[in-house]
Order: C-alpha cells, then structure tokens, then sequence
C-alpha cells in the first residue's frame, strides 16, 4: 500500500471534520393528501405563497364530455385549510395556462377551435373570483401569459409567426403588439417589469441567430429593441432580474451560433450603451467540482494546456435555467445541465405522457446530470461559482428539480429522486455537507409508498420545502393500492459544529 504524506493525511482529516460538523436533517413535519379519480382526468397544481402559505388548484375534467371542474385550496404554513372555493367553466373551454402574481392566480381559458378565452381572477386572500371574457382576434396556438396590472399578455404562433396580443380587463378589448409578427422569428420569453410597467418581449430571429429584446410601455407602444449576440455568440435564453435602483438585468446562456447546446452565461443591462458581458463555462473554477477530485483535476488540466496552446475551449451544453435568486449580495443564477431522451414511461398510460418540443424534436424523457450555481454581487460581478451532482435524475417532464434555500452563509440544495429527496450543502463555492437522501412517507405506519410519479420540490418559506406528486400507496396486507396526490412539508435546521 503506498504511503499517505502528512500534508494530504492532515488534508483529509480535515475535509472529514467538516463534513460531520455540519449537517442539515430533514424532517417530513406535515402531510396532506388527495385521492385520485380513476373515471377522470385530474391535474393539480402547487403555488408557493411563502409564508402565507399554499395555493392548491385541481382540475378535474371528463374527458369524453369535455366537463371541467376546478377546486381551489388555500393553505397555511402550517398545511391547514383556510378557505375553498370552486369554479366549472364553460363547456368547450380549455385551460390554457396560469400567472400568479403577490395578489391574484389568473387562469386563462380557451374555447376550442375559435377566438374565445375566459380570464378567472382568484383573490389569494379571501378566494374570490372575477371573471372576465373577450377574443384573441386570431386563432393563435398559446405558448406564453403573463398580467400586468389590468391587461392580460398572451404571446404564441399565428401561422408560424409570433404574436402577442395585449387583453384589457376594462373594456375587454383586444390588441396585437406591433414589430413581433414577422418570419423567422419565435417568442423565447414574455416577461413583466411592474416597477416600470413595462413587459419585455424576448424573440430569437432562427435565420441569422439573433436574440433580439423588445420593451413595450404598459399602453402596448414599442418603446426599445435591442440585438443580441451574432454567429460566435447568440443567447438562446433569458431572464430579468428588476433592479430597484439601476436599469433590469437580462441574464441568460448563450450558444455558438443556432446551436441549442450552451457555451456560457451572458449578462446584459437592459440600457442602450451597456455592454453583453460574456462567461464561457470553461472560465468557471468549479463547473466540474460535481465530480470526482481526480476526474475534474484530469479536465481541468486538460482545458488549461489547450489555453496555453492558444486553442480555444467550448463546453457545450444543454441548459434548464431557473428564475433568478435574489440576496443580499446580489443575486444567485442557478441552471441544470439535461440531456433528452425519447421513449415510453413504464406502466404508462395516455393522459399521464407527456412531450416536449427542443427545436424540431420532441421528447418526453429527460436526464439531468449536475446543476451549477453563480453568485452575482449587484453589480453584476461574477463572484462565485460551484456545481452539484445531480446522479443522473429522471423526469418526463422539463422543469426544474433543484430547489434552493439559505441559513446564515450556507445554502441547503434539495432535489427529488423518485421518492427521495436529496441534499447537499454548499457555501458560495465550497462543498460543505455532500449528498444525503430522504424517504418521503405516509400518515400512516401502516403504509408505504409503492411508486411514485412526476415528484417535484419548493422552496418555501423560512427553512422548509414542499415535496407533492402522484404517488401509489398500499395497507398492510392489501393487494389494492391507493393512487393519491400528496403534498408534505419537510423542515430542516443547520447544526454547526465550528458555532
């Protein structure tokens, strides 16, 4: 056996110390439960209301008379009921998509086939609802929806060229935003700014791999366009981050030309003179930290004699990017590393498979491999980074899995892995606690989870997540599963053993 010298004993010992030091058990403090209709086809929905609580919303539709009823739940912190309240649209409108804002969840309908929609405005606060109905002008395919104030932004494809129709409440008029309707381009994201009451049209033109910004005043005029990127360099994303005191800042990956697959992050104050800011993946001290020392050493050294050659270095990627996290210091970016992969869910059934489009593919299963995590100071100065393994998780659906939470300077990360949860804790770009998994249980010692499906994780308020999905659940000497949608409430507390 070779010999371990003192400085890399001293080393370890260290590394272990650390680790036992910290640690950040969770604990499943409440559960709620819903079982599920076998003659219906039923979705149900969680908003985070931080800590004023949840928002449950539960479709409920026969599919064969095209019938819908929704119920709404409204929870505390503590996951006990303060009101409920119902709504049945009407017969052959479809539910679209949903904006929850501080106040309201809007919910937009359409009728199938025709001009129709239907605006449904919940009060978060005492559940009552106002309807409001009107037409898109055009028979579009909806893809995006946000509200601002009193108007409703409903962006997607008229004849396979973007559109965006502006919806007012008032006087349930209708109106097209101009400068978007043209060829070659597509809507990336529709986003809000209700500080300045602007919304921010983000379009990707396919045929030269520009991403071009469009800011529109409250009124629905063009009020700026910017062009991002060229054929070296082109975002393929896009997020703002409102700023109190300076201009938005749009924050997002960016491709070698129409690629989809990421070489970097790239940041953007929303002003006519600001400068798009570059961060190829390969400048990042710890875009391989989630793997092992002796593998991410190997790349790292590898990236860096091909810098000294003067070679560039591309790592590209497919990239999920979240929304982002404001902190004290600034903001936190956090984005998944996914590749997608085409085949049939196991036992699955036709209302419980899902695709996804990626260009001119479609998909319906995904693997994520790590996420990596920025930390931004308020002037957008790239402070830290660090990366986490996320062990190959599963999904068929597309969203994000890492939720993020902080005590003090360290950052708790929760994902689910079927019915697990699992934790690492870092602090801006060390790893403090490595990974530890989480059994997600029943009410009941009776019980057990027999499968779970489409399991996903929040963060919500304080140092709690919620953890809710489709799970089977069987009795003690039962032959019958009961198949029920669960939400519970875990906890966690950071022990510090240097404090």
């Amino acid at each position: 056996m070779k010999s371990i010298n003192k400085q890399s004993l001293l080393f370890f010992i260290f590394l272990s110390l650390i680790s036992l030091s910290v640690s950040a058990q969770l604990i499943q403090s409440k559960r709620i439960e819903f079982e599920q209709s076998s003659s219906s086809e039923e979705d149900f929905q969680v908003f985070s209301l931080q800590e004023d609580g949840i928002l449950l919303f539960h479709s409920l539709e026969d599919v064969y008379r095209r019938k819908m009823a929704i119920d709404f739940h409204r929870y505390d912190s503590t996951l006990t009921e303060t009101w409920k309240s119902a709504f049945i649209p009407d017969e052959e409108f479809a539910l679209t998509k949903t904006f929850l804002n501080e106040r309201y969840l809007y919910i937009l309908f359409k009728k199938r086939e025709r001009l129709d929609i239907g605006v449904l405005r919940l009060d978060l606060e005492t559940g009552d609802k106002t309807y409001i109905d009107g037409n898109l002008l055009t028979n579009m395919d909806i893809e995006q929806f946000c509200v601002l104030e009193s108007k409703a932004f409903i962006g997607g494809k008229y004849n396979d060229r973007p559109v965006v129709v502006m919806f007012s409440f008032f006087d349930k008029t209708s109106k097209v935003l101009p400068e978007i309707h043209a060829n070659h381009l597509s809507i990336n994201e529709l986003e809000i700014n209700p500080q300045k009451e602007q919304i921010y049209v983000m379009l990707k033109n396919e045929r030269n791999c520009q991403y071009i910004v469009k800011t529109y005043s409250y009124e629905g005029k063009p009020l700026a366009t910017m062009n991002l990127g060229d054929k070296q360099r082109t975002p393929i994303s896009g997020k703002v981050l409102t700023m109190q005191n300076s201009a938005p800042i749009l924050l997002g990956n960016y491709a070698e030309g129409c690629s989809p697959l990421s070489i970097g992050f790239y940041m953007q104050r929303l002003t006519a003179d600001a400068k798009l800011q570059y961060i190829d993946f390969s400048d990042l001290d710890n875009f391989f930290s989630f793997l092992n020392a002796k593998k991410e050493e190997k790349i790292k050294t590898r990236i860096r004699l091909k810098k000294q050659k003067g070679k560039e270095v591309k790592l590209r990627n497919r990239l999920l990017l979240h929304d982002i996290i404001p902190n004290t210091e600034g903001w936190i970016m956090v984005a998944e590393v996914f590749f997608p992969e085409y085949k049939a869910p196991p036992n699955s059934n036709f209302n419980s498979w899902r695709s996804y489009r990626i260009g001119n593919d479609t998909y319906n299963n995904f693997r994520y491999t790590h996420a990596i995590l920025c930390g931004f100071d308020h002037s957008g100065k790239l402070l830290w980074d660090n990366s986490v393994s996320l062990k190959d998780v599963e999904s068929n659906e597309l969203n994000p899995k890492v939720q993020i939470t902080n005590q003090n300077d360290f950052h708790v990360l929760a994902f689910p892995d079927g019915d697990l949860i699992k934790t690492v804790i870092v602090r801006k770009d060390e790893k403090i606690k490595d990974l530890e998994s989480f059994d997600l249980k029943t009410s009941s010692e009776t019980e057990k989870i027999t499968d779970t499906e489409r399991t996903n994780l929040i963060a919500w308020y304080g140092h709690s997540f919620l953890a809710y999905g489709y799970q089977s659940i069987r009795k003690e000497n039962s032959l019958v599963n009961r198949e029920v949608f669960s939400i519970s409430k875990l906890t966690y507390s950071i022990k510090d053993g240097k404090q």
